[in-house]
């Protein structure tokens, strides 16, 4: 992530211009909660490892904050977007792209969940295969717990293992010939068992002013647009027991006369799935952080 920031400051003054209009503020509240100022330490020669980020609680917030420079530079070069999907915390940085929240209340609330979502037991495993092969490795696992938390596309799903490591899921992994790897996020997530996080993470939501959103936002997680009103804190709370199905939100999400589908995640992960989905469609993906040659 680090570097592929610092490689978009570099090749492109419009994302480099967005990116310091929004570190001059997000600076301010990282530095208050004890964090790294940003604005230097993601732009520096030898930028920080995600190791790094993580040590100094910045991690959440560099992502929050590459999402919205991404989210500003391709509006001024490309026009408002018709629709802004959020793909599990990146709900955060979406509702405040749309104007739900101030860019410095959005940074106070992607650091406060954050700290919940780090509460949350367990952890997750990346498994290279279909849901249906996932529901059967849960099944041979033995693991009743565990559950399906993100479907990318056909190839791709993660389960959440609330109890522990996960080291029965990946050897009925490896009986199937499924390939399974720990993910390095070091929590569980969309998992019914999270109830009590829920709760925490709607108050820490509902303790932001909300402004009406200037433009449609999509939840991959909980599967429908976001209205304004009272039910925003607890409807983006209950991503955390909800199930990602990515392919069909992506697919919801996409108005009529659509063209392009930018991923703002700096390493492009969802790009492939994205592509793999879309691929009977003439709608192009294009990952503007994973894309060297990409013109912002």
């Amino acid at each position: 992530m680090p570097a592929a920031i610092s490689a978009a400051t570099s090749r492109s003054e419009r994302f480099a211009d967005a990116f310091a209009r929004i570190t001059e503020q997000t600076d301010e509240v990282s530095a208050a909660e004890g964090g790294a100022r940003l604005s230097r330490f993601l732009t520096e020669a030898d930028p920080p490892s995600v190791e790094e980020l993580q040590q100094t609680g910045s991690l959440e917030l560099a992502s929050f904050v590459a999402s919205l420079a991404a989210h500003q530079a391709l509006s001024g070069a490309h026009g408002r977007p018709a629709v802004v999907l959020g793909v599990s915390a990146g709900d955060f940085a979406a509702m405040t792209a749309a104007g739900v929240f101030s860019l410095r209340d959005g940074a106070h609330l992607a650091l406060k969940a954050a700290e919940v979502q780090r509460s949350c037991p367990g952890r997750m495993v990346a498994l290279k295969c279909s849901c249906e092969e996932a529901d059967e490795i849960i099944l041979r696992s033995g693991v009743r717990d565990a559950s399906t938390a993100l479907v990318f596309d056909d190839r791709s799903v993660v389960v959440t293992v609330p109890g522990g490591e996960g080291r029965a899921l990946r050897e009925a992994a490896s009986a199937m010939g499924v390939q399974a790897v720990v993910t390095p996020v070091p929590f569980g997530s969309h998992h019914p068992s999270l109830s009590r996080q829920t709760v925490a993470l709607s108050a820490v939501v509902a303790s932001y002013e909300r402004h009406p959103a200037t433009m449609p936002v999509h939840s991959a997680a909980g599967g429908r647009v976001y209205r304004d009103g009272d039910t925003v804190p607890r409807a983006m709370a209950e991503n955390l027991v909800s199930r990602v199905d990515f392919p069909a939100s992506l697919r919801q999400s996409l108005f009529p006369g659509a063209r392009v589908v930018f991923d703002l995640d700096t390493g492009g992960a969802l790009a492939s799935s994205a592509r793999r989905i879309l691929s009977q469609s003439t709608v192009a993906v294009h990952a503007p952080f994973a894309e060297p040659t990409f013109t912002w």
